[in-house]
């Protein structure tokens, strides 16, 4: 556990995090666990039932967890059926997105555990309006963009299972939330940043759903 980091915070069960500030009163906002693996609802719901896909050991990015835990195809794979089935949601319907960012120097939201997007009827948006990919192949599972990926550089990440995903390299910082703010513009949202998120239906709606 790393106590600088809110995610490991949370996970540890600390009230020290910025869920709890948001919402005192709900003791966790855990929706699916694998041995390895936590599922949540993202604050600054994008679509209702956004969710987030996190280790529960600190790594900097899903390309680092593919790199150390052999099991993550398969804990991957329950986990995401497993939340589309309590949302009563379609995978083919969800887009996919992270930023692999390694440190504060490489840009980011300013959370640097590793933490996928998943963001359900969302999937009709095509990877490169949300980032510039260039001419690259989409790969048809997501573990086989990180098996691609160096675990030396940060990167983008985006993808669907009807597109496939899409990854690129990062030489340059991103703007924090550079992928966020643009899914969130794709969506036709004006609003973007998690942080100046506080309560929100669509967040108490998804978990209502999921218990």
């Amino acid at each position: 556990m790393i106590y600088d980091c809110v995610f490991c915070r949370e996970i540890d069960g600390s009230r020290n995090t910025n869920f709890a500030v948001r919402y005192p009163e709900i003791k966790s906002r855990f929706i699916y666990e694998t041995d390895s693996l936590l599922a949540f609802p993202c604050i600054g719901q994008l679509t209702k039932g956004h969710f987030l896909i996190v280790p529960r050991i600190h790594y900097c990015t899903f390309k680092h967890v593919y790199s150390n835990l052999m099991s993550l195809p398969q804990e991957l794979d329950e986990l995401i059926n497993g939340v589309h089935e309590k949302l009563g949601i379609q995978i083919k319907d969800s887009l996919f997105f992270e930023h692999g960012a390694l440190s504060q120097l490489n840009g980011g939201c300013g959370i640097y555990h590793a933490h996928l997007h998943v963001v359900p009827n969302a999937g009709v948006i095509r990877p490169n309006d949300i980032f510039d990919f260039e001419d690259r192949e989409p790969h048809h599972h997501i573990e086989s963009s990180w098996q691609s990926l160096s675990d030396e550089y940060s990167y983008a990440l985006v993808g669907s299972i009807e597109d496939g995903f899409y990854f690129c390299p990062i030489s340059v910082p991103l703007p924090s939330q550079t992928i966020r703010k643009n899914v969130a513009h794709a969506l036709g949202l004006l609003e973007w940043d998690w942080r100046k998120t506080m309560r929100e239906e669509n967040l108490i709606l998804t978990l209502e759903e999921a218990f």
